[in-house]
């Protein structure tokens, strides 16, 4: 999963260029839909450690900020989606590896399903 990750943010990046400097915070949704478990990329104006409501921000429209979980994954319950996607993305910041990608000047970078409690990356 962790190449699928860094090729995707590296697709991203190619498609929208680095973020400007006041977005300083970035989380990878995470939701089921008709074609599986899905994760998305938003970047946010703001950051609070105590209140989630700052990655409340509107869904990307355009396709290329989505990722499909690979087919292996696609049986999985939301629990280990949510286990994966925060292990994947932590092992990704403790290997240095999300700062050779647009996430590199992010204050803060989260990971978590819509309606639920975010899990702090960095």
């Amino acid at each position: 999963m962790k190449k699928e990750i860094i090729k995707w943010l590296g697709e991203i990046e190619g498609h929208t260029g680095t973020p400007p400097e006041d977005v300083i915070a970035f989380n990878f949704g995470l939701f089921e839909s008709d074609q599986g478990w899905m994760m998305y990329l938003v970047g946010g104006f703001e950051y609070s450690e105590d209140n989630d409501d700052w990655a409340c921000i509107e869904l990307p429209k355009k396709e290329y900020m989505y990722l499909r979980f690979p087919d292996n994954f696609q049986s999985s319950s939301w629990e280990e989606i949510l286990e994966l996607s925060s292990t994947t993305l932590k092992e990704l910041e403790k290997e240095g590896l999300l700062n050779k990608t647009l996430l590199k000047r992010a204050k803060a970078i989260t990971t978590g399903f819509d309606d639920g409690d975010l899990i702090k990356i960095r």
